[in-house]
């Protein structure tokens, strides 16, 4: 084992820098010191639909922080509310309207009386969101000058005028991109652009977490008393995240695209862990100081983000959605934000038919009584109230009826009374057909409370979301200091064991090179294609990706990105395999469509899908068939004669979602197969489960290889 698990990896079509003289509009973009930036704007440019909304969006964004720093002053201090409850008289100086209502003029305070009732703590509070709002301001101007280059380079180098962005596909805005690098020369160190070199561009530091995720390495499993194991990760702690690893002056990044040499040095580790953990340090106790600011700010942004939501529909807050968690556990490694969304917003429908299946008697029962209870008491109020409305007049009356026509609401969406039969089994195998990842712990058990309450966390409530971003300024402080400080070490040896230097690129997660041979788990492939030209060496655990999740990743970039071909003949092997039994699992599906007398048990064992659950059993073959397929509830029908002929990073003939989805089926079949046939019942992966247990008992993955 060499000393250090760094990487320098070669590219096969570099060549020597050539320079070329042309035309002012053709080498405008020449020699872009910066291509992550300018990959990163070219795909927020398209996906945020262009100059204008971008510019409209940003100055918006200001105007919240203004106004929202405005209204809370205004709030707390320029209101007379004494005058407004009417516990006290209105000024005599006034003149008193012929009536004994309350005028806006008695209850708002002029300028010069607001400001008198400021303190030092009314400064500290306003200080950090005028910094705010200064870099809103810096972030408009920031927009309007770069994304002005990004406008001409969508309208010169890629000839897309801005009312024909939105008939453009991101796949197309690719190829583009490809092809505008033949001409304009953005890359001098490479010739060509590949669409993994794009994307890796692009996903840095996003392809960084998912494995400081998947390795176990960042702290998102927690013990709490009374609450038992819960998995805990906000939009502020994975900013501070970002400030600390990627973003910061004292991140290990000198630049976008460059780790700082000392990182690759087993020699410095421990002085680097001292760093990092004395930088932890101050960013925690920064975050301590600053909480109170932030948790007032969160909870006035979120009460006029949703209040007025809430109050027409209360129901929203039982909507499910997927957590932030989640959405970095169940990513694959060069995947871009709009393709997990397309992925997790096709699971929802059977995520949330899977949660709504389980039956809770005792939440059932009290909400039942309680819609009973705040019945019977609005029914002679509102009874009384068309008979003679004064009674509106009595003191807090519209608020009682305001809050029990909230609780109603609240309890009847507790209520189900049409509850649906369904298989969970079923369910849950719609969902992983989706999604491409779940603990190998929950086969069979998708019936148990267990997973149940599992799935829960990366599947949550609405009003669990909102919860976990309000209370977010008041424990991440603690988060950082107490759990990922302790880390530094092993977030020192993961930089240098995991990152690859890529020429024309820079250094990437070496993940994300999606290099089978390198960090390939063998417990995720069949032995048939590990046998071509020379059997795959056994890798230490600590090279592997966990969860299948290099395979998924692989089989996921190849069909969203048919014209790729990968470098490594392994993983080239590997795809051409798993869309081959795919495609001869259609084809068969095809034939039992037509002819229903065939046995349901070939389709079965010609994707080794795991045995039919025990729900089914009984059911016709048809409806059995369903289940099979999985993802729609509907047999997709297609010719296989003219599919397996075709080459597979053929652009015509690229696999539609649904075999996508049926091959990340495949995999986890194979991989079962793999553990029974060893003896395990249990996967080798790291589960959710294990990365709690890994969190609290310190067994993780030594990061450190022998020799370091």
């Amino acid at each position: 084992m060499p000393e250090s698990g760094y990487q320098v990896l070669s590219s096969e079509r570099e060549e020597e820098v050539h320079f070329q003289f042309t035309p002012n509009v053709r080498n405008r973009w020449n020699h872009i010191e910066d291509l992550d930036t300018f990959f990163t704007r070219i795909y927020l440019y398209h996906q945020r639909h262009g100059f204008i909304c971008l510019i409209l969006q940003s100055a918006l964004d200001l105007l919240q922080v203004i106004f929202l720093l405005v209204f809370s002053l205004f709030l707390f201090y320029c209101i007379d509310y004494p005058v407004l409850f009417r516990n006290k008289p209105v000024d005599t100086g006034k003149i008193v309207n012929g009536t004994d209502k309350v005028r806006l003029s008695d209850v708002f305070l002029p300028a010069s009386k607001c400001t008198s009732k400021f303190t030092i703590l009314t400064y500290l509070y306003m200080l950090p969101l005028l910094m705010f709002a200064i870099f809103r301001l810096m972030k408009v101007f920031n927009v309007a000058y770069h994304y002005a280059d990004i406008k001409a380079f969508y309208n010169i180098a890629l000839h897309i005028p801005d009312k024909e962005l939105e008939n453009y596909t991101w796949r197309e805005i690719i190829q583009k991109v490809i092809e505008a690098q033949k001409e304009q020369n953005m890359c001098i160190h490479k010739l060509d652009l590949t669409e993994l070199d794009i994307y890796q561009r692009i996903l840095r530091t996003k392809n960084y977490l998912i494995a400081l995720v998947n390795k176990s390495v960042l702290p998102t499993h927690f013990n709490i008393p009374f609450f038992g194991d819960v998995i805990y990760f906000s939009h502020g702690m994975k900013y501070n995240l970002n400030l600390l690893l990627f973003w910061g002056p004292w991140s290990p990044f000198e630049n976008n695209w460059h780790l700082k040499p000392e990182y690759k040095q087993p020699g410095k580790r421990l002085e680097l862990a001292q760093s990092i953990s004395k930088t932890i340090s101050w960013v925690a106790l920064i975050n301590l100081l600053l909480s109170p600011v932030i948790f007032t700010w969160q909870l006035i942004y979120k009460l006029c983000d949703n209040a007025q939501m809430v109050k027409n529909e209360p129901s929203v807050l039982s909507i499910r959605m997927w957590s932030l968690y989640s959405k970095i556990y169940l990513r694959h490694f060069n995947e871009l934000d709009h393709e997990l969304s397309a992925r997790l917003s096709h699971a929802y429908e059977p995520a949330a038919k899977y949660l709504q299946s389980f039956a809770a008697p005792v939440s059932l029962i009290i909400a039942k009584n309680t819609m009973f209870f705040t019945s019977a008491i609005m029914v002679p109020i509102l009874a009384l109230t068309v008979y003679d409305d004064s009674i509106l007049s009595i003191e807090h009356m519209i608020t009682i009826l305001s809050g029990l026509s909230l609780l109603f609401l609240i309890c009847r969406s507790f209520v189900d009374d049409e509850k649906e039969i369904v298989c969970q089994e079923s369910l849950m195998t719609d969902v992983l057909a989706q999604v491409h990842y779940l603990p190998d712990s929950w086969v069979g058990k998708a019936h148990t409370q267990h997973v149940r309450n599992q799935f829960s966390q990366i599947f949550l409530f609405k009003a669990n979301y909102l919860i976990n971003e309000l209370i977010s300024p008041l424990v991440t402080p603690f988060i950082l200091f107490f759990w990922l400080r302790p880390r530094a070490l092993e977030i020192v040896d993961f930089y240098r064991n995991y990152t690859a230097e890529v020429a024309g690129v820079g250094d990437v997660c070496a993940f994300s090179m999606m290099n089978l041979r390198k960090n390939g788990n063998p417990a995720w492939r069949s032995p048939v294609s590990r046998s071509f030209d020379q059997p795959t060496a056994k890798l230490p655990q600590v090279d592997q990706a966990e969860d299948g999740k290099l395979e998924m990743s692989l089989l996921s970039f190849s069909v969203r990105n048919p014209t790729w071909d990968p470098v490594d003949i392994e993983a080239k092997e590997f795809v051409k395999e798993i869309i081959a039994k795919t495609r001869q699992t259609y084809a068969s599906t095809s034939e039992f469509s037509i002819n229903p007398n065939l046995n349901h048990d070939v389709i079965g064992s010609s994707l080794y899908i795991a045995e039919i659950p025990s729900c089914l059993i009984g059911l016709d073959q048809s409806t059995r068939l369903l289940h099979k397929e999985g993802l729609t509830g509907r047999p997709n029908r297609i010719n296989g004669s003219s599919i397996m002929n075709s080459s597979i990073f053929n652009k015509s003939s690229y696999l539609t979602s649904m075999e996508v989805n049926q091959s990340a089926l495949l995999l986890h079949s194979i991989h079962r197969k793999q553990l029974e046939e060893r003896g395990n019942k249990v996967s080798t992966s790291v589960s959710l489960s294990v990365h709690k247990a890994n969190s609290n008992v310190q067994e993780r993955t030594p990061l450190l290889k022998p020799g370091a």
